[in-house]
């Protein structure tokens, strides 16, 4: 195929050569082929093609996108919102750019329906959290590296901390300041990654409540993280005692531990109890199934049709050739590859779904571009519009389908689209 940038330029259509045959551009393809010279392929076109691609809601040349459904995401929001008690609130993590959706749309999204803050993992997750626009409370949940608490501190930021040494570290800084800072106190009761020991916290205490008496930091919130929200009750309830009897001890040490909490989506929608008086909702916000529960799809991940050809019995496609022709086969290749987050793995296991209906892949997933089998099918066509992620119609293709195929979780999948695949709301109202 060939690929042909046409200039900008009024009046009627004019023909390409060099392809198979003569194809039209119109004039508002020309000019977004103006515009995004270096990143547009013209594809050869048949009937109603331009027609549809100058309807479509998103970019309409863009050779991978992902649509966020953001009224989708609020009623996931809302969905869990109504399972907790009244007077608990919502911390929706945005780390990792909102599980790979957006982080600005998430906020966007969501600020609106006065969430107590959002939750990040790095101090340049919380910068791009104010930079989209919320001015609220935004708590950072990885350590603070000695180097950013000051960074962290002037942009007005909640760190969280784990030890004695590191509460001391953020109220002296803060006192440094002038000025008051709310920390968050993590208790271990059994991820083992960070926070105080469970069983030390009685021990430590005193020491907890002098560092607070010296001034500078108080505590907004004492916490833990379910290891198994998802599986084990049984652990996940023992967790909340352990969170209980530390919560029990800083008091008894005169230390006012404020809010308390530890559930994440699979416990805010599974268990009751273990509220207490803030949830945290991750994955299952952005369309990921916890505890056997099924969310609005929020990502939909679409691919251009970039060409589409009608093979002999013998030809081999991509890599290695490790797909051969059986018999006569019809073929479509598609812009987008693991470069863009569609894992190599789903090689000989993976799927796109065309106009709702499945076509599975052929040989090895590239860098840039994905082969499926088309056979049969007259109904597609160069400027195509597939979907490796999310709804088509009545079909879908769901981020636990892809982690299985992979040998992963979903929440993996819905991280891993790269930045070169620019996320656009498809709500129409953020």
């Amino acid at each position: 195929m060939l690929a042909q940038i046409a200039d900008e330029r009024e009046g009627p259509p004019e023909p390409i050569v060099g392809v198979d045959r003569p194809v039209q551009v119109a004039p508002f393809v020309a000019t977004r082929m103006s515009r995004f010279a270096g990143n547009l392929l013209l594809l050869p076109v048949r009937a109603g093609i331009l027609a549809r691609l100058e309807t479509m809601p998103t970019e309409p040349m863009r050779r991978a996108w992902m649509e966020v459904d953001c009224r989708a995401l609020r009623a996931n929001y809302t969905a869990i919102a109504q399972r907790i008690p009244a007077g608990c609130r919502m911390l929706p993590m945005v780390k990792a750019d909102a599980y790979g959706t957006g982080a600005g749309l998430a906020v966007r999204a969501l600020g609106p329906l006065d969430p107590y803050g959002f939750g990040v993992a790095t101090l340049d997750e919380a910068v791009r959290v104010r930079e989209d626009g919320w001015d609220g409370r935004v708590v950072v949940f990885t350590p603070t590296l000695p180097a950013d608490l000051e960074a962290l501190l002037a942009a007005g930021f909640e760190p969280v901390v784990g030890s004695p040494a590191a509460l001391a570290t953020c109220a002296a800084a803060a006192r440094a300041r002038g000025a008051g800072l709310p920390v968050h106190l993590e208790i271990d009761t059994g991820m083992g990654r960070f926070g105080i020991p469970w069983d030390e916290v009685a021990r430590v205490a005193p020491r907890v409540a002098a560092i607070l008496g010296e001034g500078g930091a108080t505590l907004a919130s004492t916490f833990t993280h379910f290891h198994s929200a998802e599986a084990d009750e049984a652990a996940t309830r023992e967790q909340w005692r352990r969170l209980g009897e530390s919560i029990g001890a800083l008091r008894a040490a005169g230390v006012d531990p404020g809010l308390c909490h530890a559930a994440n989506s699979a416990a805010a929608m599974e268990y009751s109890g273990v509220a207490g008086d803030l949830v945290r909702p991750g994955v299952w916000l952005y369309g990921a199934e916890v505890v056997d529960r099924r969310p609005a799809p929020v990502a939909h991940v679409r691919a251009r049709v970039l060409e589409v050809r009608d093979v002999k019995p013998g030809s081999t496609v991509s890599y290695g050739a490790t797909w051969t022709a059986p018999g006569r086969a019809r073929l479509a290749t598609l812009g987008i590859g693991y470069a863009d987050g569609l894992r190599r793995c789903l090689t000989g296991r993976g799927r796109a779904l065309i106009h709702g209906r499945s076509v599975p892949t052929r040989g090895v997933i590239t860098m840039d571009s994905t082969v499926v089998d088309v056979t049969g099918r007259d109904d597609v066509e160069p400027g195509d519009v597939a979907t490796v992620l999310g709804r088509d119609g009545e079909a879908e293709i769901t981020p636990e389908e892809l982690a299985d195929a992979c040998g992963t979780i979903a929440y993996e999948i819905l991280t891993g689209w790269s930045s070169r695949i620019p996320r656009i709301a498809i709500d129409g109202d953020v």
